[in-house]
């Protein structure tokens, strides 16, 4: 198994910021382009306990379908899983919180956890994977500053 984790700190209310990553659409909106993520199919267009989604794009190194389920969200303490039901990872949890640092700013943070299939051949692509979810992460975090940035300015 292995791990990842980002938190990044965001210019905005807690409340803007749960709305924007609670709304399914970010997906498409903070993902880098050349993965070329799509929301094929989703149960809600919220962030709610239960749903279940369908995205398709080049996640790892091809482009492959990923089923996923939002297995808990706890709005006291602005935070909600995502795991894969079936995809490329044989798993894959991924941990959003949010914080309200005070002053109309927040922090973003990400725990992933993930195992890649394929025993040996998985021990050999996680590094590749490790680089890629850096990457992905840093822009995420760009777009997200961006944003939500502007939303907080518009206020």
């Amino acid at each position: 198994m292995k791990f990842f984790e980002q938190s990044f700190k965001v210019n905005c209310s807690i409340d803007k910021v749960w709305k924007f990553y609670t709304d399914i659409k970010h997906l498409e909106i903070i993902t880098p382009p050349d993965l070329k993520l799509q929301i094929i199919e989703t149960s809600n267009k919220q962030i709610v306990e239960g749903l279940r989604m369908t995205i398709s794009g080049r996640l790892v190194l091809y482009n492959s379908k990923w089923n996923s389920t939002i297995s808990l969200v706890d709005i006291t303490k602005h935070m909600y899983i995502d795991e894969m039901l079936h995809g490329p990872f044989k798993k894959w949890k991924h941990i959003h919180l949010f914080s309200d640092i005070g002053k109309n700013q927040s922090v973003v943070t990400d725990k992933i956890e993930f195992e890649l299939p394929f025993f040996f051949l998985g021990k050999l692509m996680e590094g590749y994977v490790e680089s890629n979810l850096k990457k992905i992460f840093e822009f995420r975090k760009i777009q997200t500053v961006n944003i939500l940035s502007k939303k907080s300015a518009g206020e």
